[in-house]
């Protein structure tokens, strides 16, 4: 019992004994490598696209500043990192200053790893899970970027790390409590560490010279903590946001969103992270063998730390960014896998076949989106000066209001057919969406082609077509396309402002517009006389919108 809840013991050092007259070389190079693994990812930062979820995210933190958050369930991140916003004025600029706090949450995820497999290994070995955590496949390149998840992990490692700790004393309870607390504050998936605290404290009942009363009561203290620091966490946020939905609705469509057993929708991921992170994969596989001959108190502690894999039959959303808070107790309890795999093939042939899947993912990265995503954001912000309402499938420009959240997500998007049908062509000819910024299966169907477009109902389709047009690969301005007509046509106008014209002179409403001259129309019907001549654009705009020089073309959209 104590090798589990001490760090004295060492049962699955011994097979390396014979290796110790080069412990400090070998040790070195371990750190070596955690070092090296750790500048790949801070270069990373500067250098992969930001992805929808972290836009998503990001956005947030101004939603809060403006008002506009509706909701205390998953968005306590918003009050830790709203410095960032202050960091500079250049949107991705601020979420490479968080991605830093994040990288930081992933080095300290990674020292708890090892922390806790020092327990029943040798220091070498130890370092070696910590390593092949952050090396993990999608951790590699997902670790760092922003989302509730390398947070919620550290929270979550540290509290196990207090916890395995024997006897247990109040002050341990409590700290270990508030830990829980702040990472379920955080995201309701830490529920899925429910079976690490569970082998952890069955492990501590276990020991015959601790006091089961006390112990009991330890465990209260626990309990009433983490609930204590969640509601108080949660209550203090919601505070200061504005009326919306009741927060346990809120809760409930949250649980029903994420929680879908056996759908296995984003399962591509999780057979992909298994090749990306084989020492992971292999150390999985090995566990049931070489656990036979290990004590009870181990056998309870690993089963306990691969409980959350249970989470992969019900959860729906493994996206390659999960594996950083799903990976963490899987790289403790693979440490015996990891021993046997070391003493027999060496440490250094392990440590490089640990980042196999680093150097490929690095090959992969589509190194430009970065730059087409500042250039995006910059020629948005030089368009429209002020914060304008926009649609997108993510907060792309995170100072401006976004229009219909429900396009992230298919979930999102089966809720809108069931209860707000055709709200967006509604909102559109109600004036409401200034611009487009095209990215995502649903507006990606409405703009690159003209064809069928199922994903959203025909007369959202219609609207959107009918009145953008089309400035960049991504950006899609409020507009009209009109093309000669032997008689009189009737256009409507759903945003009031200034208009400007391109390609040819119009009348409207009996007035002469010249090519390259703006008008200034209200909202709703105006007569348009054009009778011959190429199709004309008629911008929402006060002038007539040109692309700077060598701006970037291709999708904005940022991979795993």
């Amino acid at each position: 019992m104590s090798s589990v809840l001490q760090p004295a013991g060492e049962p699955f050092a011994t097979a390396l004994d014979h290796m110790a007259r080069y412990p400090v070389d070998r040790t070195r190079f371990i750190l070596g490598t955690l070092f090296l693994i750790i500048i790949c990812q801070s270069w990373l930062i500067f250098e992969k696209a930001i992805n929808w979820d972290e836009f998503l995210h990001f956005g947030q933190i101004y939603e809060l500043a403006d008002g506009r958050l509706g909701s205390s369930i998953q968005t306590l991140p918003t009050r830790f990192f709203g410095w960032a916003t202050l960091v500079s004025q250049d949107v991705i600029t601020q979420i490479q200053a968080i991605r830093f706090a994040m990288l930081a949450c992933a080095v300290m995820t990674a020292a708890c790893v090892t922390i806790l497999v020092r327990r029943f290994v040798s220091f070498e070995i130890a370092l070696v899970c910590g390593l092949v955590y952050l090396t993990a496949g999608f951790v590699f390149t997902n670790a760092f970027t922003y989302r509730t998840d390398p947070v919620a992990a550290a929270a979550l490692m540290a509290a196990l790390c207090i916890f395995a700790n024997s006897p247990l004393s109040w002050i341990r309870a409590a700290l270990v409590g508030i830990l829980v607390g702040l990472a379920g504050a955080l995201t309701i998936k830490s529920i899925f560490y429910m079976p690490c605290f569970a082998a952890f404290a069955l492990l501590h009942w276990l020991r015959p010279d601790t006091p089961k009363l006390k112990l009991f009561a330890h465990f209260c203290m626990i309990l009433a903590a983490s609930l204590l620091a969640f509601l108080l966490l949660i209550g203090l946020h919601g505070a200061g946001l504005p009326a919306s939905e009741a927060q346990g609705s809120n809760l409930e469509r949250s649980l029903g969103n994420f929680l879908r057993f056996f759908e296995f929708e984003q399962i591509r991921y999780v057979f992909a992270e298994a090749i990306f992170a084989p020492l992971v994969t292999i150390g999985l596989l090995m566990l049931p063998f070489v656990g036979r001959g290990l004590p009870k108190e181990t056998k309870i502690l690993l089963f306990g730390l691969c409980g959350p894999l249970l989470c992969l039959l019900f959860y729906r959303n493994t996206f390659p960014y999960f594996f950083t808070f799903l990976l963490p107790p899987i790289c403790v309890a693979i440490a015996p896998a990891l021993s046997r795999l070391i003493a027999r093939y060496g440490l250094v042939p392990i440590v490089i076949f640990a980042l196999i899947g680093p150097v490929f993912l690095l090959t992969q990265e589509p190194y430009g989106t970065l730059d087409r995503q500042r250039a995006t954001i910059a020629e948005v912000e030089r368009l429209f000066p002020e914060p304008t309402p926009y649609l997108s499938y993510s907060s792309y420009v995170p100072r401006y209001p976004r229009q219909f959240p429900s396009l992230i997500s298919g979930v999102g998007l089966r809720r809108y057919w069931d209860e707000r049908n055709g709200q967006l062509a509604r909102d559109i000819e109600a004036g409401r969406i200034a611009f487009v910024i095209a990215t995502g299966d649903a507006l990606d169907a409405v703009f690159k082609s003209d064809g069928p477009a199922a994903i959203l109902p025909e007369q959202d389709v219609k609207a959107l077509r009918e009145n953008f047009l089309q400035h960049s690969d991504t950006i899609f301005i409020l507009g009209r396309k009109i093309c000669p007509q032997a008689n009189d046509q009737i256009i409507e106008i759903t945003r009031g402002g200034a208009y400007s014209l391109e390609g040819g002179n119009l009348v409207i409403d009996g007035r002469q517009v010249a090519e390259n001259t703006s008008i200034r129309l209200q909202a709703g019907p105006h007569q348009i006389r054009y009778e011959q001549g190429e199709c004309v654009k008629l911008w929402a705009l006060d002038h007539v919108p040109k692309l700077p020089a060598q701006f970037p073309a291709g999708p904005i959209a940022g991979g795993f």
